[in-house]
């Protein structure tokens, strides 16, 4: 696929500016434009904010800023295109079969995993917790790996059920689906964790933070972009190589839609183009 194709034609219109760049190019107007419906954490500000960062640490792997101004509004239209279908237009801060169902108690988020037939889509309930015997085992925990260990990951295990509240654990304990781009697994946000705050602990501690902070929601999703490797490609490799919107779906969920296996696979690619 190739960005001819691309129909996020409001960042690709944009006029020539003398100065280039993320928030340069795509401006707030715009991007009310193109996602009406963002909610938080995924405001323009902490859009900016996290390209900001990123660049800021990284010099010579510069996101948005790197090749000619229309590869620039390239890459920016196929991460836009990438991150409005997996976070639901920038609606969803938490994967929902695992956190669809959530409450707020006393500052908490609490979390009620859910298997996808008793969760009711339209308001976001699920009839059958998925925690038994009062606790929960996180799919997306490998125990075996830990801060010491090599490979190394966020320690996990069996998550407590909350005394108060039967069927729902701890958000800050799950390492399933956040951000922009899903984060998910405890090696992977142990990763994120230092790449973007330089201390392995910050979301070790606190996966959900990448939930509920507006700059680590959209910060983790860039530090995918930059860093997952995939057939030696990076999704900005892709964009500034090969100009191909179809390698950045590749790097992101290839197994599944490149090819598309079927059914909402199929789908889902046209949902990123469009």
């Amino acid at each position: 696929m190739k960005y001819t194709t691309l129909s996020l034609i409001s960042v690709l219109s944009l006029p020539i500016m003398t100065s280039a760049g993320g928030c340069t190019l795509l401006t707030e107007t715009i991007f009310n434009t193109i996602a009406p419906s963002a909610a938080a954490p995924y405001t323009y500000n902490g859009f900016c904010t996290a390209i900001s960062a990123w660049n800021a640490a990284n010099p010579t792997n510069q996101i948005f800023e790197e090749g000619t101004e229309m590869q620039q509004k390239h890459e920016i239209a196929a991460f836009l295109g990438n991150t409005l279908h997996e976070s639901g237009e920038f609606q969803a801060a938490r994967e929902y079969m695992q956190c669809g169902d959530n409450i707020v108690v006393g500052g908490q988020v609490l979390c009620k995993p859910c298997a996808s037939a008793n969760f009711d889509w339209t308001s976001k309930t699920c009839s059958i917790s998925l925690v038994t015997g009062g606790s929960y085992t996180d799919p997306y925990c490998n125990s075996a790996l830990t801060p010491s260990t090599d490979p190394d990951g966020c320690a996990c295990g069996p998550v407590a059920e909350d005394g108060s509240n039967s069927g729902y654990v701890p958000a800050s304990e799950l390492f399933f689906g956040r951000g922009a781009i899903q984060t998910s697994w405890n090696y992977n946000y142990i990763d994120v964790s230092l790449a973007l705050t330089g201390s392995a602990d910050t979301f070790c501690t606190d996966p959900d933070l990448i939930a509920t902070n507006e700059s680590y929601a959209w910060g983790a999703a860039i530090y995918f972009w930059m860093s997952h490797v995939k057939n030696g490609k990076t999704s900005h490799d892709s964009v500034l190589t090969d100009a191909s919107f179809g390698g950045t779906v590749d790097n992101i969920n290839g197994g599944l839609e490149c090819p598309a296996s079927a059914g909402y696979f199929t789908d889902a690619v046209s949902y990123r183009l469009n």
